[in-house]
């Protein structure tokens, strides 16, 4: 059983449609994300037997070399069986020649049709160089809404710019916008757009382990005095801020 389990999960390698000279995949519209599901793994730092069960997301912001098996192995990604994930992010930079950078475009746009036509859902990444802006969106149709960056404190104004082609490719409504990372000048960022800014699980777990140890030097007589499920949380718990119902408060 085991064997045939495998064999359902081969991806043979398709050509799928394209509508641009590259011949980067089109995304199909009606498998982007819907949602920000938990847990937000980072591939490579998951166990490899780790299945979400058709729940939580999975995305690519560590180095290149944790995923680079995933064109020739894109079956990996179904074995951990999530809802959603952010399109492998394929490090670009602006001294790249724009063939390599195209190369890159194609893999991760590629993985992401694949994975769209086995049920999961797509964030587009936006976390490339300026030089590829453009060229990053080959593929992403218009009415596109669910995007997905990395935050860097010292690149506001780059935030800034990715968050303005997610609402240029929205057309008019609202994009799914998910920060990832970044410290407190990007949580704020999310927070005045009405974006999701994810907590890093490493970020999650001192603060988890902080809470739990002040809680252990607290000297009290009875049980009565705790903080509630303390013990039961994970770092998982307070990975996402949800500010996008400000959007929808301001709008009324």
């Amino acid at each position: 059983m085991e064997k045939y389990k495998e064999l359902e999960q081969v991806i043979p390698d398709t050509l799928f449609p394209s509508d641009n000279d590259a011949e980067i995949p089109n995304l199909r519209l009606d498998m982007q994300a819907e949602e920000l599901s938990i847990p937000f793994l980072c591939w490579g730092e998951q166990k490899r037997t780790t299945n979400l069960l058709g729940l939580g997301s999975m995305h690519f912001y560590t180095d290149d070399y944790r995923y680079t098996a995933l064109y020739d192995h894109p079956e990996q990604i179904l074995r951990a069986n999530p809802r959603n994930i952010v399109e492998p992010n394929y490090s670009l930079f602006d001294d790249m020649p724009i063939s390599f950078g195209l190369q890159r475009i194609y893999k991760k746009r590629w993985i992401a049709r694949a994975m769209q036509e086995r049920g999961i859902r797509i964030f587009v990444d936006l976390n490339v160089a300026q030089k590829f802006y453009k060229l990053n969106m080959l593929g992403v149709p218009m009415g596109w809404k669910s995007f997905c960056t990395r935050g860097y404190s010292e690149r506001l104004e780059n935030l800034e710019y990715e968050y303005e082609i997610a609402k240029n490719w929205a057309k008019g409504e609202e994009p799914l916008f998910v920060i990832y990372g970044g410290g407190a000048s990007c949580r704020r960022f999310a927070q005045e757009h009405g974006c999701i800014y994810v907590n890093p699980v490493v970020t999650t777990k001192k603060k988890l382990e902080a809470l739990k140890k002040i809680h252990e030097g607290i000297a009290f007589f009875n049980d009565e005095f705790s903080i509630k499920d303390l013990e039961k949380m994970t770092h998982f718990d307070k990975q996402l801020e949800d500010f996008t119902k400000n959007k929808a408060i301001e709008s009324k």
